[in-house]
């Protein structure tokens, strides 16, 4: 009868394990799938696409278009990025109303968009691209962006470096569609209407 009963046990034994390996297992490949997921995109930080990615988001999805258009030597572009496009709410807001396209305005590849072929045009410091020419109505000062329809008409430009106080109410009355005259809007009455959703006031990164 102890045989018996050392038997069972084992057996019982060897039962356990295995419903624990198993369950154990399957709780490791449901951790791993998770995982695997990619992540969301955080709306606090500007989800910036290259030229090719924004034209074949556009296609799918139709959504105004705001365009950095910058060199690598320029400084003011640089702070743009460090003070401007890291703020949360600027970046908030941009990231709810256009798709942000980084465009290095030097850039020497080809371009095939609006059944033309844009290039790189030697000459100067580092030359041009036609297409950042074009979007710039040939004012090549750096930084500039451009607001841009769905279907790529310019709404405006923007120059030079802006800080996030004075960027903020702008991007926001673009965003809103306020610039069509049918809203009947003036930029400069949002500007001082204008509340900002910030808690604390902006300071400049030392």
């Amino acid at each position: 009868m102890k045989k018996y009963n050392l038997l069972f046990l084992l057996l019982l034994s060897v039962s356990i394990m295995g419903t624990y390996a198993a369950e154990n297992k399957n709780s490791k490949t449901k951790t791993q799938t998770t995982t695997a997921k990619e992540p969301a995109t955080n709306p606090k930080v500007i989800k910036w696409l290259t030229w090719d990615e924004m034209v074949k988001l556009n296609e799918k999805t139709p959504k105004k278009i705001f365009v950095d258009f910058y060199t690598d030597w320029c400084g003011w572009c640089k702070v743009m990025d460090r003070n401007t496009f890291e703020d949360t709410i600027v970046a908030e807001l941009m990231n709810k109303d256009f798709y942000c396209v980084k465009f290095n305005a030097e850039r020497r590849d080809t371009i095939t968009f609006l059944n033309k072929q844009w290039k790189h045009v030697p000459g100067g410091r580092n030359g041009y691209h036609e297409l950042a020419a074009y979007f710039m109505q040939n004012q090549l000062s750096y930084p500039t962006f451009t607001v841009l329809t769905h279907d790529y008409k310019l709404i405006t430009p923007l120059k030079g470096y802006i800080a996030p106080p004075q960027f903020e109410p702008i991007i926001s009355f673009l965003g809103k569609d306020y610039w069509k005259p049918e809203a009947g809007k003036n930029l400069d009455l949002y500007k001082q209407e204008y509340v900002s959703p910030r808690t604390t006031p902006w300071v400049q990164p030392q």
